[in-house]
């Protein structure tokens, strides 16, 4: 009988403490003592879960399959126009590819053309010349060419009186004929520029003499047979 009454108390004991952990009031826990605040099963702070930590990964695994998000289930394609298998590497290939402006240098310097001087006249031929200044002095000459060279000998005629053999020299170039005609026995010399015009030539002379100051005047020619 008295294993039956100290049962019966302890039933009676338990069930004051759990009535006693009911009454506790959670919202005011500076009211409560220790012992109510552990006993009461069915308010108490809320205890975090124990699962699996949320990675990047799985966050977008999650959002697969979502409206509006179906692009990032869908890889980055190797076989794009660029050729990257990444977005690391499509940048790093447009990085390269940015065109390089490069300075054309066109050369437009014009070529210098060479200023060839045209083919001497040919004065090759039979020359009858008047040289005037104070007087009026006549020459017969036969002149040969050879390039820009001028050479031949004919007669001068001083005066009426005075007929001597001369000997000339000089160069053609273009139309302008340089002479030197010098006369033998009583020496002078006839320093001859003209230009020339078809079968005649213009121009004037001066004419040196060991004995006297030097004179000038004009000079005219005409070609009478060409000679090749």
């Amino acid at each position: 009988m008295r294993i039956e009454i100290l049962i019966m108390s302890s039933l009676l004991l338990l069930a004051f403490f759990a009535i006693n952990a009911r009454s506790v009031d959670w919202n005011n826990q500076d009211d409560q003592s220790v012992d109510q605040m552990i006993a009461g099963p069915d308010q108490g702070m809320a205890i975090p879960s124990s699962g699996p930590v949320e990675t990047p990964q799985s966050a977008r695994a999650a959002q697969i399959g979502q409206p509006g998000k179906d692009i990032l289930s869908k890889p980055f394609s190797s076989d794009t126009s660029s050729g990257a298998s990444t977005p690391q590497q499509a940048r790093n290939q447009e990085l390269n590819q940015t065109p390089i402006t490069q300075s054309i240098v066109t050369n437009s310097t014009v070529p210098v053309q060479s200023t060839t001087s045209s083919e001497p006249t040919s004065v090759s031929g039979s020359w009858s010349l008047v040289l005037s200044d104070s007087a009026s002095r006549t020459a017969a000459l036969t002149l040969f060419q050879n390039g820009d060279a001028v050479y031949g000998t004919g007669n001068i005629n001083l005066d009426t009186n005075t007929t001597m053999m001369a000997a000339a020299s000089g160069t053609i170039t273009g139309d302008k004929l340089n002479l030197d005609l010098v006369s033998l026995g009583k020496v002078n010399l006839y320093r001859i520029s003209m230009t020339l015009n078809g079968d005649s030539a213009t121009g004037s002379y001066t004419s040196f003499n060991p004995s006297s100051a030097s004179t000038t005047g004009t000079a005219k020619g005409v070609i009478s047979a060409h000679s090749s």
